[in-house]
């Protein structure tokens, strides 16, 4: 019988995409971003800069929102966790009441691939100790982000490419954090957790070092954790949008004494800010659950790989799932995180060279070199890892359904908490730890030399396309598979091809031993 045709739309809808084409994707969707905040900007009779999407203020913005609107729901007096107040008004502190549609299209756009996938993954089952876990890794990461002035997203996707110091010494940070993490749950038994995505039609006929996570039996909707995690989402999600569309006046908030509106309301930067940013939420969310897309991948695949193809057998017996280790093998996540870059880059170097529009990311304080760039770094690879996603890929999860996730993000409102309570004494850190006031590289070799500042620039997107190529050509050697699969094939079908070769190859592939099996017996997931 022969198997049924797929049009090309179908396979681009149905079906999950390599790391290299969701890259690119979620450079468009930087893009996206980048060219929505220049037009308002020039429709506000503002200087446009070159900024990568940013999460974190807003996320900060959206627990503010939550806050207060249960506060009035309930009758009573502000609790101030995540700002203050002046007679019941939201007046300031570290955050005020707002949405980050950003926030809103990548959540967005993992419950589409879900719908066009036919597939939620309320079905994988993480133990309750994963789920603590998790919980405790969403305190770590949004905490790291306080101090290191933004998340990954912020370091790894946008101020590394764009030669941002703190930035470079925060992914210094979670390089450590990292790896840490993943020594930690090596050593927990939890390693088996740590996977880019999980599909049903590849776990459901594998081995059982490949379908820890799934049991058909596994009902989600019976855990109490299922409904209280879901609770929390929708009231999360639903105030922000209901404030971002209708700017309420009992969410609005005084800034110079004078009411203004919900931040990045329609109200408060009008119908084209919030369809662009938006739109690139959702773009950038797609790319992400069509392919597992994220950050702490990358930061592990570039640690690991080298150990991982040749001591195989080690990670096996650590419970390390086969298609993580073909997945740090071949340096997929970091041929993602590449390709974006290639494209972002190529945008803001083209605007800044030929059109005048400066890179961003030049704000203050948080966006310089401190003590917290560095300590924050590690707090944001260690909280990544456990929670098997970075803050971006936990929105595209929480719309996919992952409850490890959903989970993770409750731990996201605990851990602004010391930064919110204490935002005098953590500002006055970060002063007191200030390295240097320079943002960017090429700023701190040429200070005073537009020209030469771009020409370095132009050198190091000159440096990433060369290194993207350079990985490529090592992940097919370490995998064995060819440069074309690793580029155009799913992570589970690449899985899938190399390990029918292997058979074939007498467990080789080009010369290179496939990755084996874990170690039987392992417990299935219990109901």
């Amino acid at each position: 019988m022969k198997a049924q045709h797929q049009t090309l739309s179908e396979r681009i809808l149905r079906k999950q995409w390599s790391f290299f084409w969701a890259g690119i994707v979620f450079g468009v969707a930087q893009v996206i971003y980048i060219v929505s905040l220049w037009i308002s900007a020039w429709q506000k009779g503002k200087v446009a800069e070159s900024t990568p999407i940013t999460v974190t203020t807003d996320l900060g913005n959206m627990f503010r929102a939550m806050e207060l609107w249960l506060v009035q729901l309930f009758g009573v007096a502000d609790t101030q966790l995540y700002g203050l107040s002046t007679n019941a008004v939201a007046s300031g502190g570290a955050f005020v009441p707002g949405v980050g549609w950003p926030i809103v299209g990548m959540m967005i756009g993992g419950m589409l691939v879900a719908r066009f996938e036919r597939e939620s993954r309320e079905w994988v089952h993480y133990s309750t100790k994963m789920l603590w876990v998790s919980f405790a890794g969403g305190i770590l990461f949004s905490y790291g982000t306080r101090l290191a002035g933004g998340c990954t997203l912020n370091h790894l996707l946008g101020g590394l490419p764009m030669m941002n110091i703190h930035s470079t010494v925060s992914v210094l940070g979670m390089a450590v954090g990292g790896a840490a993490a993943f020594f930690l749950m090596s050593k927990t038994n939890l390693a088996s957790n740590f996977k880019h995505q999980e599909t049903k039609s590849y776990v459901s006929k594998n081995d059982a070092g490949e379908a820890v996570l799934y049991n058909p039996n596994y009902r989600p909707r019976g855990r109490p954790i299922y409904w209280v995690a879901l609770a929390f989402l929708v009231i999360f999600f639903g105030v922000a949008i209901w404030g971002g569309l209708f700017n309420p006046e009992s969410l609005q908030h005084l800034k110079k004494g004078e009411l203004t509106g919900f931040s990045k309301s329609i109200g408060a930067n009008g119908w084209f800010f919030v369809l662009g940013t938006l739109l690139a939420g959702v773009v950038g969310g797609f790319a992400m659950a069509k392919s597992g897309f994220g950050t702490e991948c990358a930061i592990v695949a570039a640690e690991t790989a080298q150990s991982m193809t040749k001591k195989d057998s080690l990670y096996a017996k650590m419970g390390v799932p086969r298609i993580t280790r073909t997945l740090m093998r071949g340096y997929l996540p970091a041929i993602g995180i590449m390709a974006s870059w290639v494209i972002l880059l190529g945008v803001i170097w083209s605007a800044w060279t030929f059109f005048g529009i400066k890179p961003g990311f030049e704000g203050g304080l948080k966006e310089q070199l401190t003590a917290g760039s560095l300590i924050g770094g590690v707090l944001l690879g260690a909280g990544a890892v456990l929670l098997i996603g970075c803050e971006i890929r936990s929105y595209m999860r929480i719309g996919l359904g992952y409850l490890n996730t959903w989970v993770g993000f409750m731990g996201f409102a605990v851990g602004y908490l010391p930064y919110t309570l204490f935002l005098n004494e953590h500002v006055a850190f970060q002063k007191a730890t200030l390295v240097t006031e320079t943002y960017k590289w090429y700023q701190l070799v040429f200070p005073n030399n537009i020209g030469a500042q771009q020409a370095m620039l132009l050198a190091w997107w000159v440096l990433i396309a060369v290194g993207l190529m350079c990985l490529i050509r090592l992940g097919a050697r370490n995998t064995g598979a060819s440069r074309n699969a690793l580029l155009n094939k799913s992570t589970e079908d690449l899985q899938l091809n190399i390990d029918a070769l292997g058979v074939k190859g007498g467990g080789k592939i080009g010369g290179v031993g496939v990755p084996m099996p874990v170690p039987m017996p392992l417990k299935p997931a219990p109901a």
